[in-house]
């Protein structure tokens, strides 16, 4: 990499960078209010059902639907389909715009449909495969759920595809409020039709908050003057599906990693798959709005670099996204290992959720901070190849951190549980990153490694202090109850490292703080 370009060069043009910063910012708070939805169901659905045999074959059931989605209607078409439609949608081709979506929507729909008829035929089968270690009834149950959440999946892809198309129009608001129906749905089936109709009230649920999400998307259709012709044709979908192709191999092997725990946890005793799933649900909750957010806001723009040929902006751009994202989810990450425990108590411990489960997931979620950092930072890379339109290299990527997962899963089960499968998962994604970053340097001529070391430097230091300050109030405060405790601990850990963040300059947050308030 030019050194005199490193020293000149902004991280992006400011109306660019102000454009995804406050982007990434209504998505994070959308994000954030549904995750603290989020926490509320996993509250009301550990007070009714706990870590029990019954929510283990609930999150059976959703192994191949959710995979079905993943690599056909989810990232797979958003990652493939963006950059296409972003070109369109640069040149104003409106009309071409909606004929590509409704060639996209209408064979995706197909396609998931005929899927899913053979799969609800074949879902005792399926069910078998994907947790080998149930017995007859979890196995029996989990087939019933199967079917009812493959209708969830149709809807769910019709979805997929109006969200992608909002995203390129640089359209956020939208999409990211869609997940809050999704999440009402299952609060709101746990807590009006459980109590009669038990497992099968959440699944339902959650059908209901599927068709919600995808209906608080129709008024940006409106806007955006969608049109719909009954066709299967278009001159771009050979490109698209050219992209998709390599993508859908690279979320197979992702969607093997979700099926993993499911696998390696039904050989486990009750309640196992439970307890990762709360432990992975705790950690998704800063990773999605630190990763997520920041990777969805930021590759319209790395994708108009891309197609600008503008490969030290590209850089850049994804230099200072990688920065930002690891300067909030390391401290993050030590947060959830120091006090995954407490908050774990605070937010779950009621009804049948006792303290032996508390504390069967605390021992989880410290297996995932390093599975927090990781996938965070894995958002925006993969991002970066997605945006210059190469599948492959984060397919194979992919292949290997799913080689990694499943054989330390699978030496790490007798030793250490579901803590192993959450470490091995962790350890899968650490791969994929470091594979993904080896290539992009070779590929851009440098990633800013020096900027990206001082700035990960900083963060370290800052963590290592604000761990200090978060020890030393637990020290301080013994036996004062866990909420006092812990929120002591949030708010004294919290200060120590923006104290930190200011006193070492940390560039990301000052160059996030200067280009909000910029006019320009």
């Amino acid at each position: 990499m030019n050194s005199k370009e490193h020293t000149n060069a902004q991280p992006q043009p400011a109306s660019s960078a102000r454009h995804v910063i406050r982007s990434a910012a209504l998505v994070a708070f959308f994000f954030a209010v549904d995750k603290v939805l989020g926490l509320l169901r996993d509250v009301v659905v550990s007070r009714t059902f706990g870590a029990s045999a019954a929510l283990d074959a609930y999150y059976a059931a959703f192994e191949l639907p959710d995979g079905l989605f993943t690599v056909v209607a989810g990232s797979a078409l958003a990652t493939s389909l963006i950059p296409v439609l972003s070109a369109h949608v640069g040149r104003g081709e409106r009309e071409s715009v909606w004929r590509l979506v409704s060639a996209i929507l209408n064979l995706v729909l197909l396609i998931v449909a005929a899927v899913s008829i053979v799969a609800a035929i074949f879902a005792p089968q399926v069910i078998r495969a994907v947790a080998p270690g149930f017995d007859a009834p979890r196995q029996h149950l989990a087939t019933q759920l199967m079917r009812l959440v493959l209708l969830q999946t149709l809807v769910s892809s019709a979805s997929g595809v109006v969200m992608s198309v909002l995203q390129a129009h640089q359209h956020f608001l939208l999409p990211a409020a869609a997940p809050l129906a999704y999440t009402l749905g299952r609060i709101g089936g746990t807590l009006f039709l459980a109590p009669k109709f038990g497992i099968f009230g959440l699944a339902m649920g959650g059908l209901a908050g599927t068709v919600g999400h995808l209906l608080i998307q129709v008024p940006g259709l409106i806007h955006y003057r969608a049109r719909w012709w009954p066709i299967l044709r278009h001159p771009d979908l050979r490109q698209v599906l050219a992209l998709m192709g390599p993508r859908m191999l690279g979320l197979g092997a992702t969607y093997l990693n979700f099926v993993l725990p499911t696998f390696l946890g039904s050989r486990l005793p009750y309640g196992a798959i439970s307890t990762y799933e709360y432990g992975w649900r705790l950690m998704q909750f800063p990773e999605t709005i630190i990763g997520t957010a920041l990777g969805l806001t930021v590759f319209p723009t790395l994708a108009e670099r891309a197609n600008a040929g503008d490969r030290a902006g590209l850089r850049r751009a994804a230099s200072w996204a990688l920065r930002l994202v690891l300067a909030l989810a390391i401290p993050a990450a030590a947060g959830l290992l120091l006090l995954g425990q407490p908050l774990t108590a605070i937010l779950l411990q009621r009804g049948a959720f006792d303290a032996e489960a508390t504390a069967r997931v605390a021992y989880v979620l410290r297996f995932f901070a390093l599975g927090l950092i990781a996938h965070s930072a894995l958002e925006v890379v993969s991002r970066l190849f997605y945006a210059q339109r190469d599948m492959w290299a984060p397919l194979w990527a992919a292949l290997g951190g799913l080689l990694l997962n499943a054989g330390s899963g699978w030496l790490l089960l007798p030793t250490l549980a579901e803590g192993g499968i959450a470490l091995a998962n962790a350890l899968g994604v650490c791969f994929q990153v470091a594979f993904l970053l080896f290539m992009a340097h070779r590929r851009l001529e440098g990633i800013e490694a020096r900027a990206l070391a001082q700035s990960l430097g900083r963060t370290l230091l800052g963590t290592a202090v604000m761990a200090v300050a978060v020890v030393g109030i637990q020290i301080a405060l013994p036996g004062k109850g866990t909420l006092v405790e812990t929120g002591g601990s949030v708010a004294a850990g919290g200060v120590a490292y923006l104290i930190m963040a200011v006193l070492l300059q940390q560039e990301v947050f000052m160059d996030l703080l200067a280009r909000a308030k910029s006019r320009e």
